[in-house]
């Protein structure tokens, strides 16, 4: 069973349960038999403990949504975690609902309230939850986050093959329909970080990390590598992150750039039904291929695409020249 779908369930269970007793449900939460999310709302702790951090932010937005009146909107930060959108870094502590303009509620208890004008058509329902739609809520990352974080979502959310959390394929979104959105604001609050933000996304960023890893290149002042590139073998087809072109590496060669993001080597669903040895075989064949006389290649991990300055020494040490 989906622990996600589990989780919330149970939050149905002890919020909304005609004539549930309240104090027994505060006494099984004192015994250390649930946890408390919001005031009369409680999960299971061994759903609790055996979710991830995921998981857990999406209890606690269930939870806040279960704690109002009439159904808030779900948005921001707190729509990208409804819609699998990643971000950058850990998930907020409090949980992101639209309110609409004209309305003066005021962000406490955890919950931050936005104000902007909310159109039906910016408003969806996925899995129970109003939420912003997936173009709504890529223009406001765009204009509410730092420039990598929001470059992590959109490439995201750009995808062609957008999957939704329950593995649902809709209809992709261009990266011209979300900057026509951000233009349509004119001046408002946060346009100018969104069109940066939006200008620079590209669909066919292969993953996160790699997204992280553009947005370094580019803070580090190296020049900007075609992505995705194919080349294919006698047996199929290798598919390199990165590649520049020769004129901007030293030797006048191909310099092909990698994101090792460790995942595949403990994700079973990356692994094909392999052991850990037979896919790191099978990628060393790889590299081997993909390092034929004539091209160049560097690696690189999270922490250097975190860091500009180290993701920078590792190009220069591959022989790749900065921009003007």
């Amino acid at each position: 069973m989906d622990p996600n779908a589990s989780a919330l369930s149970q939050l149905r269970l002890t919020r909304d349960q005609p004539g549930h007793d309240a104090r027994a449900h505060r006494r099984e939460h004192e015994y250390g038999g649930t946890e408390r999310l919001r005031r009369g709302i409680y999960v299971s702790r061994t759903i609790w403990t055996s979710a991830d951090a995921d998981a857990r932010y999406l209890m606690r937005i269930q939870a806040a949504v279960l704690s109002r009146q009439s159904r808030p909107v779900v948005s921001h930060l707190s729509a990208a975690r409804v819609w699998g959108l990643p971000v950058l870094g850990q998930w907020p502590t409090e949980v992101h609902l639209q309110g609409g303009s004209g309305q003066t509620r005021t962000s406490k208890n955890w919950i931050a309230w936005h104000h902007d004008p909310l159109p039906d058509e910016d408003v969806t329902e996925i899995d129970g939850l109003l939420v912003t739609t997936r173009l709504r809520t890529l223009v406001d990352l765009a204009r509410s986050q730092p420039f990598r974080s929001a470059v992590i979502s959109l490439d995201a959310g750009l995808q062609e093959q957008f999957l939704l959390p329950g593995g649902a394929v809709i209809p992709a979104i261009t990266r011209d329909e979300v900057m026509a959105r951000v233009l349509r604001l004119g001046s408002a609050r946060g346009t100018r970080r969104a069109r940066r933000s939006v200008g620079f996304a590209d669909a066919k960023s292969g993953s996160p990390g790699e997204s992280l890893s553009r947005t370094g290149i580019f803070l580090a002042g190296m020049p900007m590598p075609e992505l995705q590139v194919v080349y294919p073998h006698p047996f199929g087809e290798d598919r390199v992150d990165f590649r520049w072109k020769r004129r901007f590496q030293l030797k006048r060669m191909p310099l092909l750039g990698e994101f090792d993001g460790e995942v595949k080597y403990t994700r079973g669903e990356f692994m094909g039904g392999r052991t850990i040895d037979e896919v790191v075989w099978a990628e060393k064949r790889r590299e081997d291929r993909l390092r034929a006389p004539g091209r160049a290649m560097v690696r690189w991990l999270w922490a250097d695409a975190l860091r500009p300055e180290r993701l920078r020494a590792l190009l220069l040490n591959a022989g790749l020249r900065p921009t003007q």
